[in-house]
């Protein structure tokens, strides 16, 4: 199937705009359609353009998948690929208990039959795409705010609905690309029978832990190697034993000579979602309140769990992947904070906005058009400014709080219930049994006795100390007066205490044996999440009214801008393939600082303390006896370890392959510095760097730590 092409000029109110030729001083997160538009031979690439990209035949990009919500790339003909330790960490916990304990030891199967699954984990391999905008926004030209929004996503599950039955094998997904404007339909062939090959110990994964997370330099064993599978007949297939490994158009060659500094260097990945064409109130929304929200919550989260783990060493396993990815975020959240601060991002899109209002009141056709455009956008992130902390608290209470959200779950299938007529209530358990089952299996499923119960006390503490438009009546029911922490403490308690919902097993058993009787509890919990859900549903109302008339004013916003900048503009990361491009590089993150571009072996060894700069014995003890195999004709000491590069990315584009010039595998990326953080809002020469192992130090931990020769002789090595 042709992989289709996008976009060959923009059209804007009668005003064609040329194609507009990208420099490396601009963010470059370019769809594979504006791949046209760069010089790429000139920025140092050396192999054809059609080798990396042909929408007619077989590139690179055929080698490149995406790994749950990251990035990895096919090493072999026997789909052997490689993506990060982080990416497949919770697959490894999950496997992992006190007696095989995969996180402290690491994974390693020795041939295919000990490959085990990864339950869950899904990899998707772009087949191709094309531009649906017309058909998305079909029938939205007349219709008010939120019938435009329930419009496009009718025919966005139309089209995609259509599609998956033309293309039966393939998963079909459409993508938003400029908010309310511009729309993708991508094709995915989907690979779900995926297995773990060799995943290093956290020692190496992760080291340095929290600590040097976000941070350079790095000395990061980043990678892990996965293997995907289909059946017997090249189909997507779920496991099983006679699925045989899948068997990629292309696959990358590994060069292990490595890169030196200001050598070009790529990636293709998918990275995940960025918001560089968003306005000012979306910027101060998230400056103001969203990332500290997030990171302090996430925070309170990590320490309870820390502190469960301390004394039980299966809670310490049971929580690492859930600790790792929270404290992974509040870092990034805290690291984009300080970016706003350090580069004034809020203040310059206003001062931006307030120029393109000056150009659109100088035209009078333009400001017929466009004048009321940006004060009307102030005005909607104003309204939402005020409500934040309601809004925020309301978006993170169930997960917080299960027992919460498995009663708000069981309201919900009430009122239908209690709706009908008595004698139609049988045929409603019979017909929505199935749907009840799943919706309440969800929230149980998450619910845990050691956190629950805190996460609710937490959580109804913080909303008491609402005010004005931020209160919640459903928080004002249940405490009369003002209450203090331990009155909280003694309420949830009784909740708990008394509520059968907070057994699991009792829920359990009455969806399978008599739902009926589930459908009648009732209790106190019951009662607050029906008051809770009710407001819920009215301030959603608001939120979507908001949402809509925000979605038609970005499609606008980003027409005039375009007619402003006489350029095309690169869409926004939304988990889509991307290619991005530059050099190995160094950089200056302080004053009076400068950070080379490579870690070396040395750095790990000096580095060594105890918990987050652990050391396996097996490095200490190669390092004393200069051991660096075969690959490298170098000191041991100097023997690279993490390497940074001025490419753009964001979070998805972990596992992302980084090659070189020649379109070889030097690298597997999987962070950014801490001045990067803030790429996601807006990328910038001088500050964004991105991090990755480099492939020398993944071969060498391969052969001389793992002692996985048969993982190595899979490679395709350039001499």
């Amino acid at each position: 199937m042709k992989k289709g092409i996008l976009f060959l000029s923009l059209i804007v109110t009668g005003v064609i705009i040329s194609a507009y030729t990208f420099k490396k001083t601009d963010e470059g997160m370019f769809p594979l359609s504006e791949m046209k538009n760069i010089d790429i031979q000139k920025a140092g690439l050396q192999m054809s353009p059609k080798d990396l990209y042909n929408p007619e035949g077989v590139s690179l990009i055929d080698a490149i998948v995406r790994v749950g919500g990251c990035t990895g790339s096919f090493l072999s003909n026997e789909g052997l690929l490689v993506t990060n330790h982080h990416c497949a960490f919770s697959f490894v916990q999950a496997i992992s208990d006190v007696k095989n304990d995969y996180i402290k030891h690491g994974f390693l199967a020795n041939n295919r039959q000990a490959e085990v699954p990864a339950k869950g984990l899904v990899c998707k391999i772009t087949a191709s795409y094309k531009d649906v905008s017309a058909d998305v926004l079909k029938g939205t030209e007349q219709a008010d705010a939120v019938t435009r929004l329930k419009i496009i996503a009718q025919n966005i599950k139309r089209i995609a609905e259509d599609e998956n039955k033309i293309n039966p094998g393939l998963q079909c997904e459409i993508s938003e690309m400029f908010t309310g404007k511009t729309y993708v339909l991508f094709r995915y062939k989907l690979l779900k029978d995926v297995r773990l090959v060799y995943v290093p110990p956290v020692s190496i994964g992760s080291y340095g832990g929290e600590l040097d997370n976000w941070v350079w330099p790095r000395h990061s064993g980043d990678f892990a190697f996965l293997r995907a599978y289909v059946a017997p007949d090249g189909s997507s297939a779920d496991y099983n034993e006679k699925n045989i490994p899948y068997k990629p158009a292309k696959f990358l060659q590994v060069n292990p000579n490595g890169v030196k500094e200001n050598d070009f260097v790529f990636i293709l990945g998918y990275p995940g979602r960025t918001y560089r064409h968003q306005p000012a109130g979306f910027y101060a929304y998230h400056e103001q309140f969203l990332l500290s929200y997030i990171s302090n919550l996430f925070d309170w989260q990590i320490s309870r769990m820390e502190d469960l783990g301390k004394t039980d060493y299966a809670l310490n396993i049971k929580y690492a992947a859930r600790i790792k990815s929270l404290a992974n975020t509040t870092k990034n959240f805290k690291g984009k904070l300080q970016g706003f601060k350090r580069a004034g991002l809020t203040e310059k899109k206003r001062k931006e906005e307030a120029e393109l209002q000056q150009f659109i009141n100088n035209n009078p056709a333009l400001a017929a058009k466009y004048g009321k455009l940006i004060p009307r956008i102030n005005e909607l992130y104003d309204d939402l400014l005020k409500v934040a902390s309601r809004n925020l608290w309301l978006d993170q209470i169930y997960s917080l709080s299960p027992l919460v959200y498995t009663a708000a779950t069981l309201s919900t299938f009430q009122e239908q219930y209690e709706a009908l007529p008595k004698q139609e209530r049988k045929k409603f358990i019979t017909q929505q049994q199935e749907a009840f089952k799943k919706a309440m299996l969800k929230p149980i499923g998450a619910y845990d006795a050691n956190l629950d119960a805190d996460g609710l006390i937490k959580m109804l503490t913080d909303a008491s100390e609402f005010k004005g438009t931020n209160q919640l009546a459903s928080i004002a029911s249940i405490t009369n007066v003002s209450k203090s922490k331990g009155q909280y403490i003694a309420l949830v308690g009784e909740w708990y205490k008394k509520s059968k919902l907070a057994d699991p097993r009792w829920v359990k058993e009455m969806l399978d044996k008599d739902p009926s009787k589930l459908l009648a509890y009732k209790d106190d919990v019951v009662q607050f999440a029906k008051m809770l859900q009710a407001e819920m549903m009215t301030y959603d109302a608001l939120d979507l009214k908001r949402d809509g008339e925000l979605n038609q004013l970005m499609a606008s916003l980003i027409e005039v801008k375009q007619l402003w900048k006489q350029q095309s503009f690169i869409p926004d990361a939304n988990s889509t393939l991307r290619f991005t491009y530059g050099n190995i590089k160094g950089y200056s993150p302080n004053d009076g600082m400068y950070a080379k571009p490579f870690t070396t072996l040395k750095g790990i060894i000096e580095k060594e303390d105890t918990l987050e700069y652990a050391l396996l014995d097996a490095i200490k003890q190669l390092y004393l006896s200069h051991d660096l195999g075969t690959f490298m004709s170098m000191d041991l000491q100097d023997l690279p370890v993490n390497i940074l590069y001025n490419l753009d990315t964001t979070g998805g584009n972990s596992g992302s392959p980084v090659m070189n010039a020649k379109g070889q595998l030097i690298g597997v990326n999987f962070d950014r510095a801490f001045t990067a953080t803030i790429n996601d809002y807006a990328w910038n020469e001088t500050y964004s760097r991105s991090v990755g192992v480099d492939i020398r130090y993944v071969l060498w931990v391969l052969q001389k730590v793992a002692k996985a020769d048969h993982v190595i002789n899979e490679l395709s090595l350039v001499n």
